[in-house]
C-alpha cells in the first residue's frame, strides 16, 4: 500500500499525505515511544542497519543525519552506551522511497540520544515499542518539506524534514567549499555522484553531532560517538585513504562521508569527518 492510505485511525498534518501505523505488539516497534534492540536481540545489518544500531535521515531511505545505539555498544575508543536511545514514533509512512533493501516502512518523528531531533528511521526491525505515549512534543507535526531526488523533479511522495539547502551548498553566500555542491548533498542525480576527496591528517570519526549543526546551525556540534579513525594511507591499497562525501554542514565544519571499501565499527559505512582533517 502506497502512502496516500490511511491503515489506523490518526490526525494527519499537511505536511504527510498519510501515515501507516503499526499495533504496539511485544517486541516489534510502534507508534509510542521506542528503543533500539541490542544486538543480542537483532543482529541482523544491511544498509541503515546493524547491530545495535540504526540510522536516521531527514528522509525516507536519504543520507545519514545521525545515529540511534542500543545499551551496551561498543564505540571505537572503548565506551559502551549505558543505556539504549528512544524515538518517539509518530507514525510510520509506507513506500520504498527507492529502497533497495527492502525497507518499506519509515518510523518518524522525535529521535533523542546524541541526535536530538527529527528524523526517518532505517525501517522498524531495529525499534522495540516501550510504552504508548510520547516522550516530547517535538515534531509532532511530521515532515512537510516536498524535496525531490531529482533537480527541478516532481516531489518525492513522502515529504522531507528540511530542505537540502540546510546543509553547504555553493549558492548560500558563504565562504565557497571545494567539497560542497549547488544542491547541498552529492548523489547520482545531483552532481553526478559523491564527492571524492583525501585526508591531509588522520580523521577521528563519529557518529553523531547532533540535529541542530546537521541542520545548518551554526557552532551547534558536539562530536559523540566514536566509530573509528581514518589514516592518511589505505592500509589496504597502500595510496591515500579515498573518502567519499555525501554533504558538508552549513558551517563548513564537519563533512558527512564514508571511507571507501572500509567499515567503522558494528559494520557502520558513514560518519562525521573534521571538515580540517580532509583535503
Amino acid at each position: 500500500m502506497r502512502i496516500g492510505t490511511p491503515r489506523l485511525v490518526m490526525a494527519v498534518t499537511a505536511g504527510i499525505a498519510a501515515v501507516v501505523l503499526s499495533a504496539p505488539t511485544s517486541g516489534a516497534a510502534g507508534v509510542g515511544v521506542n528503543a533500539v534492540k541490542p544486538a543480542a536481540t537483532d543482529s541482523h545489518a544491511q544498509t541503515g542497519m546493524g547491530p545495535g544500531w540504526v540510522m536516521a535521515s531527514y528522509k525516507a531511505n536519504g543520507p545519514m543525519v545521525g545515529y540511534l545505539f542500543a545499551e551496551g555498544f561498543t564505540f571505537a575508543d572503548g565506551t559502551r552506551k549505558p543505556g539504549p536511545d528512544h524515538t518517539d514514533v509518530r507514525g510510520i509512512a509506507e513506500g520504498s522511497a527507492g529502497n533497495t533493501d527492502g525497507i518499506t516502512r519509515w518510523p518518524w518523528g522525535y529521535s533523542g540520544g546524541s541526535f536530538d531531533g527529527c528524523a526517518y528511521i532505517y525501517g522498524t526491525r531495529k525499534l522495540g515499542l516501550k510504552r504508548t505515549g510520547f516522550s516530547s512534543t517535538r515534531c509532532a507535526n511530521g515532515p512537510s518539506f516536498p524535496g525531490s531526488a531529482r533537480p527541478g523533479g516532481a516531489p518525492d511522495a513522502l515529504r522531507w524534514w528540511h530542505s537540502e539547502q540546510v546543509f553547504c551548498t555553493t549558492v548560500d553566500g558563504r565562504p565557497r567549499d571545494n567539497l560542497c555542491n549547488q544542491y547541498g548533498v552529492w548523489s547520482t542525480n545531483k552532481g553526478g555522484g559523491l564527492k571524492a576527496t583525501t585526508p591531509r591528517a588522520e580523521c577521528p570519526v563519529y557518529g553523531n553531532i547532533g540535529a541542530a549543526a546537521v541542520y545548518g546551525a551554526d557552532g551547534a556540534a558536539i562530536p559523540r560517538h566514536r566509530l573509528g579513525t581514518v589514516p592518511v594511507i589505505d592500509p589496504k591499497t597502500g595510496a591515500p585513504s579515498r573518502i567519499d562525501v555525501r554533504y558538508v554542514t552549513k558551517d563548513r565544519q564537519w563533512v558527512m562521508a564514508k571511507w571507501n571499501d572500509n567499515r567503522f565499527v558494528a559494520g557502520i559505512a558513514w560518519g562525521f569527518f573534521p571538515r580540517g582533517c580532509l583535503n
